[in-house]
């Protein structure tokens, strides 16, 4: 317990030290100091989120797997939207833990050897952003301009995410038996992160329904 707000008392000490670094290069005023440093600790947190799958990544074995999982986690639920911890300290647990799940159903999915299964992944993982993105946070709300803005860049960025995975697939078929295989395994865990990116923004829907609920 005391470590768990050790953590969250460096982080928010952290962000306070460059808010009044900003301060005093007359960037923010003293009046923005509070928000400045309640944003600097999303970085912080997100950085150290990212650095920590890098790590599990590097003693897994699946360095390749932690970058694509960084880039689409990242990239594609900036205009998706999708379930967020509480905490910091929540959000770095559930950003490793989502990633240790998605590396274990793509070894699911080379035991099971089905392409077509794959391909199915990927098409419920891409409608259910295409049907429910942009998730709009309480904290954060859209106008209806921005909503149609990401809801056109969320499709499109899973298109383009099932169009470089099939590009990899068929290299990674051609030259099935070199060094390069690990391409067809990097295709299956692209489509695996659509689903799992279409179901964490349906469980933000979810959550952001009970909290509208508990509100009203």
């Amino acid at each position: 317990m005391y470590k768990v707000k050790g953590i969250m008392y460096m982080i928010h000490s952290v962000a306070l030290v460059i808010a009044d670094f900003f301060v005093s290069k007359d960037v923010i005023t003293e009046e923005e100091k509070e928000v400045c440093a309640y944003g600097m600790e999303l970085i912080v947190s997100g950085i150290i989120s990212v650095v920590l799958v890098l790590i599990i990544g590097l003693i897994t074995g699946g360095i390749w797997y932690a970058v694509i999982y960084n880039i689409m986690m990242i990239v594609i639920r900036m205009y998706t939207g999708g379930y967020h911890a509480d905490t910091h300290l929540g959000c770095n647990i559930c950003y490793c833990g989502v990633f240790l799940i998605s590396l274990i159903i793509l070894r699911i999915q080379m035991l099971v050897k089905g392409d077509v299964l794959t391909w199915i992944i990927a098409a419920a993982g891409y409608l259910i952003i295409v049907l429910n993105a942009p998730l709009e946070h309480h904290n954060k709300r859209l106008t209806i301009e921005q909503k149609h803005k990401y809801m056109i860049i969320s499709a499109m960025l899973g298109i383009s995410s099932m169009l470089i995975s099939f590009m990899l697939n068929i290299m990674g078929m051609v030259i099935r038996y070199g060094e390069y295989t690990i391409l067809c395994h990097i295709s299956l865990y692209i489509n695996t992160m659509l689903l799992i990116i279409g179901l964490l923004l349906l469980l933000g829907i979810r959550k952001e329904g009970r909290f509208h609920e508990t509100d009203s």
